[in-house]
């Protein structure tokens, strides 16, 4: 996960906004212009070295499955959604509940606006109760729902910039 939040920083299709308190990382957001061409430019950069670290994990039928899951679901294409996509907002739980998850959003808004961008989307696991009630609360839409990992439901939000 380092390596591709690492990437992200120098990315044409991705990037990542940090909240910072007294020089320490409190929470982050990140989004992708174009997912599939993100993942795209992670492997053309970082194969061989995403290809070492995976390696021992790789031995898991489970886990396989899951990355070619994750590496393809850009190609399931869904009438009406954007390319453009939160991929994740995480806050450090001692920070949690006082806004910085909200100004987070609003910085990746922001961003993407800078970007050109005007319509983005997020999924969001349908078992992630807590993270659906905050994107429904920041005026995503409910497009759809979709299986990423087989068996597993996830919601598609959409928001209108």
């Amino acid at each position: 996960m380092t390596l591709m939040y690492q990437t992200m920083i120098t990315s044409q299709n991705a990037f990542c906004i940090v909240a910072e308190k007294n020089e320490e990382v409190i929470g982050f957001v990140s989004g992708a212009t174009s997912v599939g061409g993100f993942y795209k430019e992670f492997l053309k950069n970082n194969f061989l070295r995403a290809s070492i670290i995976l390696l021992p994990k790789v031995f898991n039928p489970l886990t396989i499955k899951k990355i070619i899951e994750t590496l393809f679901y850009p190609a399931k294409k869904e009438r009406g959604l954007p390319n453009a996509e939160l991929l994740s907002i995480i806050v450090e739980r001692n920070y949690q509940g006082k806004g910085i998850s909200r100004k987070l959003f609003d910085s990746l808004i922001k961003e993407f606006k800078n970007r050109g961008i005007d319509q983005f989307k997020v999924v969001v696991g349908l078992n992630l109760k807590q993270a659906c009630r905050f994107y429904e609360k920041m005026g995503g839409f409910l497009h759809s729902e979709i299986e990423v990992h087989k068996g597993e439901k996830s919601r598609i939000y959409v928001w209108n910039i």
